[in-house]
């Protein structure tokens, strides 16, 4: 069942609204990854902070985001991203809807401090997966379901969705099949990616930036404390 959360700019995604799609009008989606966490042994991955650089790069994203003309803001139900967002909600009034189908890949059932060889085997096969955890295929599958039923509901929209780097690189590959494990292993934290669609088809922008403001705060996201990427 829907619940508030924190500061009521937060709610979790309810029952579904009926689709007014009209198929010809040009949504924009910007894909948010949030910014840099602090990731814990002891702790469950969804339980994960922001590290004090990522809570300094979550206030500094409120004029960036504020710049893009967003409507409707999604997030994964992950503290990190809510984290994220949370200054741009209290400095803007706009809710951010939770949705647990823009959480992040779950990777294994156990602590992976150095996952370069899995990241890389799940990028060359999409069926690839350890014991616990979600292949590629599963996670691009899950999140692209999430995105188009929100896109559908709200065609024409300008929608910010918070989203973490492995499920945003697996949209950007569902968008684009082009993108791969180069261009994955590029997204930092944060990062905002844009993409549209029109007619029932996607492009990715890749000619978007952010602009200076948000060059100065993006970090390459194997300066994350305590992982090995």
């Amino acid at each position: 069942m829907p619940s508030a959360l924190g500061i009521g700019a937060i709610r979790w995604r309810g029952r579904r609204e009926a689709s007014t799609n009209t198929g010809s009008v040009t949504t924009t989606l910007y894909l948010i990854r949030h910014a840099q966490a602090l990731p814990r042994r002891d702790q469950e991955e969804p339980d994960w902070a922001l590290s004090a650089l990522g809570e300094e790069q979550a206030r500094g994203l409120v004029p960036v985001l504020g710049e893009l003309g967003l409507q409707r803001v999604f997030s994964s139900p992950f503290r990190r991203c809510r984290d994220t967002l949370t200054p741009f909600a209290r400095a803007t009034g706009l809710e951010v809807v939770l949705d647990p189908g823009l959480r992040e890949r779950r990777l294994a059932r156990e602590w992976i401090s150095d996952f370069r060889d899995v990241w890389r085997r799940s990028w060359e096969d999409f069926s690839f997966a350890v014991d616990g955890g979600e292949s590629s295929e599963t996670c691009r599958t899950r999140i692209a379901a999430a995105v188009e039923a929100i896109v559908e509901r709200r065609p024409g929209e300008t929608i910010g969705v918070c989203s973490h780097g492995n499920a945003i690189g697996l949209f950007l590959n569902y968008v684009d099949p082009s993108f791969g494990l180069d261009q994955a292993s590029a997204i930092r934290t944060p990062e905002i990616s844009k993409v549209m669609r029109h007619k029932g088809l996607w492009t990715w922008q890749r000619e978007f930036t952010a602009g200076p403001t948000f060059e100065a705060l993006a970090t390459d996201f194997r300066a994350t404390p305590g992982i090995v990427a």
